[in-house]
């Protein structure tokens, strides 16, 4: 019996240190997936079909046609009917709570925050090489 038991807490002792002996950091390679490797390709602006495309189109054809929003369209649901949870919310509830205070806005506490054009008043050009021009590739 002695020995069973030697057994059963040596077998539990190992169980145990093997579970200490992980990682606890995940390795992972990230250097492979650098932005070098990573190819960027440009979408082309108009594609030239060389052909007339409004004659396979049917009469009156607008693609554009539905793609607004008309607030009028969107049906509202309104459900007038209480909930009845079967127990006194109000017990659960602050002294004095109101549900509704604050919800009314008064658009004059509203700060508005207009961006601001900044003068650098110095000429850039100096700075850049000669025949700089940002809009070349």
């Amino acid at each position: 019996m002695r020995k069973a038991t030697t057994y059963i807490s040596l077998t539990a002792l190992v169980t145990l240190l093997m579970s200490f002996s992980g990682k606890p950091e995940c390795e992972t390679n990230c250097e492979a997936s650098a932005m070098q490797n990573v190819t960027y390709i440009e979408p082309t602006e108009d594609i030239e079909l060389n052909f007339d495309t409004a004659q396979y189109l049917p009469e009156g054809f607008d693609a554009y046609k539905g793609m607004g929003t008309d607030v009028s369209d969107i049906a509202l649901v309104q459900n007038d009917q209480e909930v009845d949870l079967g127990f006194n919310t109000a017990k659960y509830l602050p002294i004095g709570f109101d549900a509704y205070k604050g919800m009314v806005i008064d658009l004059n506490d509203v700060e508005y925050i207009e961006d601001e054009e900044v003068e650098l008043d110095f000429n850039v050009q100096k700075y850049l090489p000669k025949n700089f021009d940002a809009a070349s590739k």
